[in-house]
Parts: structure tokens; sequence; C-alpha cells
């Protein structure tokens, strides 16, 4: 397994997107913001590689420091990232995940074809996931703290913030 830089160097990396998206005006405007970590990985999984972290023992073409913050980079993005988690055996012993990166066939052909479309998807996906992880995060602390203590760390967030004052009605 290679470092992916060491293949898809940054220059390469432009490069190759560029021409991919070349009548593409959105996906040209959002490989013109990526960061050079970015723009590596997105052209490998373009070409219908995969990714994995540093030092993992997982099947997958190319490797990366903390591929999966680099997963999330491009998801911000709204870049339709998959991930394949897979269990194996930790060095300690029992098991543990390791995940792979991709893009799926079908989702480079819509990047290509309707790449506003794909990407209001992923970033409907994105609301949604953000949203269920606020709600368990609420659920945790209801549970610690109770409505109550709930309401008073919503009133100290918002006068933290410099929150209007509708912020603090709506908290209590």
């Amino acid at each position: 397994m290679n470092k992916v830089s060491d293949v898809y160097t940054p220059e390469l990396s432009r490069h190759k997107l560029s021409v991919r998206f070349s009548d593409n005006l959105p996906m040209i405007e959002v490989i013109r913001h990526m960061n050079n970590s970015n723009l590596c990985v997105f052209a490998a999984l373009c070409d219908g590689h995969t990714v994995t972290t540093t030092g993992y023992e997982i099947p997958a073409d190319f490797w990366v420091n903390r591929a999966s913050a680099v997963a999330c980079s491009l998801k911000q993005l709204n870049l339709p990232i998959e991930t394949q988690t897979i269990q194996t055996k930790a060095d300690v012993g029992g098991t543990t995940k390791q995940s792979v990166f991709y893009i799926s066939d079908i989702s480079i052909q819509r990047l290509e074809t309707e790449p506003e479309k794909i990407m209001s998807e992923c970033e409907k996906l994105q609301r949604i996931q953000k949203k269920s992880c606020a709600q368990k995060d609420m659920a945790r602390l209801y549970k610690s703290f109770g409505e109550e203590g709930v309401l008073e760390l919503l009133r100290n967030a918002c006068s933290a913030n410099d929150a209007s004052p509708s912020c603090e009605q709506k908290a209590g």
C-alpha cells in the first residue's frame, strides 16, 4: 500500500481533477478551494481507489495520515464519500474497527453529470446526521442533568455567545 501523495501529488491531483471536471463549474469551484490533502485523496477516490489510515491492516489502495479527518473534510464539502468499516484483530487482543473510504462508481458519475443535485443530497444527509448526533447529546445531557439542568446549560450557552434576548427567552 502506498502513501496517496506519493502517487497523487497535489499538482497531479489538481490537474487530473480539473481535466475530469473541466465543464463542471460547481466541481471546479469546490476543487479550487481544496487543500493539498483533500486534493490528493479526492483525486485517488475519483479514479476508483480506496484510502485508509496509516498503519491500518485492512485492504486499501492507498494510505494517508488521519484518513477519517480527510474524509470528514471532504464530506463537509458535500462530496459523496462512503465508508466501509471492517472488524480487525487489535494489537492488544480483541477486535477493533478500521475504516476504508471510497466513492462509488455511481456517485462519481453523478458528480460529473449532476454535481449540484448530488452535493445537495450530501448536504441534506449531513444535516440529518448532525441533528441525530445533537439529539443523542441532548438525551445524554437530560439523563445527566435533568430538564432544569439542560435549560440552565442552554441559558449559559446563550449568554456566553452574546446571544440576543430571544435566545434566553427560548431557553426558559
